[in-house]
């Protein structure tokens, strides 16, 4: 589910994705907005296409802020293509019961005692193709 947000002054294209072991922010993203980068060793990460990447540092106590809702939390920086923070288990972990309607592209989580719904954007998820496009994909 993709939902825009806000790091700072930048709007950026947020991922939320349950099968991210980590958050990850788009590399370009961090030197846009000059990231302080804490120095890691080297680190591999197998993205969702199968394609393996390599990165190093990390960006420490980033705020997003989504939807009315603030997110602080550590980030890897890598080369994310079309979006620009992914927001993996680390955060999702700290959520505890998330009710989510896929059809509505919804989150029902529960802050404090808060219940907050974050809405995907549709537009962001699905690319229109045309057929002759899609034909020769195949």
């Amino acid at each position: 589910m993709k939902i825009k947000g806000t790091i700072g002054p930048k709007e950026v294209i947020i991922l939320v994705d349950s099968g991210a072991t980590h958050n990850f922010l788009s590399l370009d993203l961090v030197q846009q907005l000059a990231l302080p980068l804490a120095t890691t060793t080297n680190y591999g990460v197998m993205m969702g296409t199968g394609i393996s990447m390599k990165g190093k540092g990390i960006c420490r106590g980033v705020c997003i802020l989504m939807q009315g809702l603030i997110v602080v939390e550590d980030f890897l920086p890598l080369e994310l293509g079309n979006t620009d923070v992914i927001l993996g288990m680390p955060w999702l972990g700290t959520l505890g019961d998330v009710k989510v309607n896929w059809k509505m592209l919804t989150k029902k989580i529960k802050i404090r005692k808060a219940v907050i719904v974050l809405k995907g954007d549709p537009s962001l998820s699905w690319t229109e193709v045309s057929l002759k496009a899609m034909a020769r994909a195949l």
